[in-house]
């Protein structure tokens, strides 16, 4: 179906099945050859699984970095190999003298810029095997700590050795990790027993549906409605406007001379992603910046102040 080209789901994911599992299955039901999801989530874990179809495939890159919101569960007592509810139980501990302040202390110590060390059971690969593999057939690997930020972390209740809380984190953060490592440090141990992803940047629960309401939407011609727009997921990035002459350039993957643009955003620089639209308000590429706005004001006419990350239109 055309209308699915240049669209986004915002798919709902149950408890369950594999992310991977969620995309083929979404593939059958629209009927589109190319998908593919936002940000893995575990079998265990449910909530919000973006997943790009057809040509929008093309900006998963400048999507997956955006941070993450997660409703989460962590069960004080007891660590599992897994750190999750899923694992075996590896230490237990007695939590009952934990107060609700000293988990509130917890969650201020962890708020912020943080090393975090990646579990065995997880994605991330060593030589190209998965490392979830090797910790299958028993092998444990020294991992080396990645850098993760954790923006907030609200308590919201608690039931006896249950704990409630909210996180607003950086992409590639392990929230079984984050109840791990305050398990370690009340010396109870703890894990994670359930979570919710409850935000992808623009993506949240209110604006996410199921592959039961997809399919019936399918077969009833009321699709289109349900679906995000390329302009509308990527409307974080600072725009950049072209003179009509130069899309047809553009398309055809030439860079840009400084005398094609129209408008340009205030501040920009190096490392930074903009996004291309013609008078149509149509995002045409993405792009970045080879200086910054006071040394590109001071470039010729007919030089080249951004390079190409990715052509949208054909």
């Amino acid at each position: 179906m055309a209308c699915t080209q240049y669209r986004i789901v915002n798919l709902y994911k149950p408890l369950g099945p594999t992310s991977f599992a969620m995309v083929h299955q979404l593939k059958k039901v629209l009927g589109v050859k190319k998908a593919g999801h936002i940000g893995t989530l575990d079998p265990m874990a449910e909530g919000i699984l973006p997943v790009c179809l057809g040509q929008s495939t093309r900006i998963i890159q400048f999507l997956s970095p955006l941070s993450k919101h997660y409703q989460c569960t962590m069960t004080l007592g007891s660590a599992t190999d897994t750190q999750d509810a899923t694992g075996k139980v590896i230490s237990t501990g007695d939590a009952t003298k934990i107060t609700d302040a000293q988990i509130q202390e917890a969650f201020q110590r962890f708020a912020g810029e943080q090393k975090q060390v990646p579990p065995m059971y997880s994605a991330k690969k060593n030589n190209g095997i998965p490392l979830y593999k090797l910790a299958r057939n028993g092998i444990t690997i020294e991992r080396k700590p990645v850098l993760v930020h954790f923006f907030s972390i609200e308590f919201v209740n608690r039931q006896e050795n249950r704990v409630k809380f909210n996180v607003h984190c950086s992409a590639g953060t392990y929230i079984r990790t984050l109840c791990h490592d305050i398990g370690q440090g009340f010396g109870c141990g703890a894990h994670m027993s359930h979570l919710v992803r409850s935000g992808v940047g623009p993506f949240d629960l209110e604006s996410s549906t199921t592959l039961e309401v997809l399919k019936e939407a399918h077969e009833n011609r009321l699709l289109e409605s349900m679906l995000f727009s390329v302009e509308k997921v990527l409307a974080f990035l600072p725009e950049i406007r072209i003179k009509d002459e130069f899309v047809k350039s553009l398309a055809n993957g030439r860079v840009l001379p400084k005398s094609s643009f129209k408008a340009l955003p205030r501040e920009f620089k190096p490392g930074m992603n903009l996004r291309i639209l013609n008078g149509n308000d149509t995002i045409l590429a993405i792009v970045e910046p080879l200086m910054n706005q006071d040394q590109f004001e001071k470039m010729d006419a007919d030089a080249i102040g951004f390079k190409l990350k990715r052509v949208l239109v054909n």
